[in-house]
C-alpha cells in the first residue's frame, strides 16, 4: 500500500504542482532581461565614452582658446565696473561731507543769530538799567539837593 501512495503522489505531484515549470519559466525570463539589460547598458556604456571622446578631442580645445580670448576682455571690464563703482563710492562720500559741511554751516549761522540777538536783547537790558540808575542817581542827587536847601533854608 505504501508503494500505491507513493506512486499517486508522484502522479498527484506531475499533475498538479508547477512548481518546476514555473521556476525554468522564471530562470529563461531571468536570463533573457538580463542579457538585454546588459546589451542596454553596453550600448549606453560606448555612447558615454564617445561623448566622453568628443568633448576630449574637440570641446576642450574649444573652450580653453575661447577663454583665452575672451577672459582677458572680460577682465578689462570687470576691472572698469570696479573703477566706476570706486568712483561713484568717492562722490557719494563727497556729496555727503558737503551735505554734512552745509548743515554745520546752517547750525553755525543759526548759532550765531541766536547769539547775536542775545547780544542786542543783553545791550538793550544794559541801557534800560543804565538808565534807570541815571535817573534814581538825579533823583537822588535832586532830593539830596532839595534836603540841603532846606536844611540851609532852616538854618537861617
Amino acid at each position: 500500500m505504501t508503494d500505491v501512495f507513493k506512486d499517486l503522489c508522484d502522479i498527484w505531484d506531475r499533475l498538479f504542482s508547477h512548481r518546476p515549470f514555473l521556476q525554468g519559466e522564471i530562470k529563461y525570463f531571468l536570463s533573457e532581461f538580463d542579457k538585454k539589460q546588459y546589451k542596454f547598458d553596453e550600448e549606453n556604456l560606448k555612447n558615454v565614452n564617445e561623448l566622453i571622446g568628443d568633448i576630449k578631442e574637440d570641446k576642450i580645445n574649444d573652450f580653453l582658446l575661447t577663454s583665452d580670448q575672451n577672459l582677458s576682455s572680460l577682465s578689462k571690464v570687470i576691472n572698469k565696473a570696479l573703477d566706476l563703482s570706486a568712483d561713484i563710492l568717492n562722490q557719494e562720500n563727497k556729496i555727503i561731507t558737503e551735505e554734512e559741511l552745509n548743515d554745520k554751516q546752517e547750525r553755525q549761522r543759526k548759532r550765531q543769530e541766536e547769539f547775536d540777538l542775545f547780544k542786542s536783547d543783553l545791550k538793550i537790558r544794559y541801557e534800560t538799567i543804565d538808565k534807570n540808575i541815571e535817573e534814581k542817581i538825579k533823583s537822588i542827587k535832586l532830593q539830596y539837593e532839595e534836603t540841603i536847601n532846606k536844611l540851609i533854608s532852616d538854618n537861617q
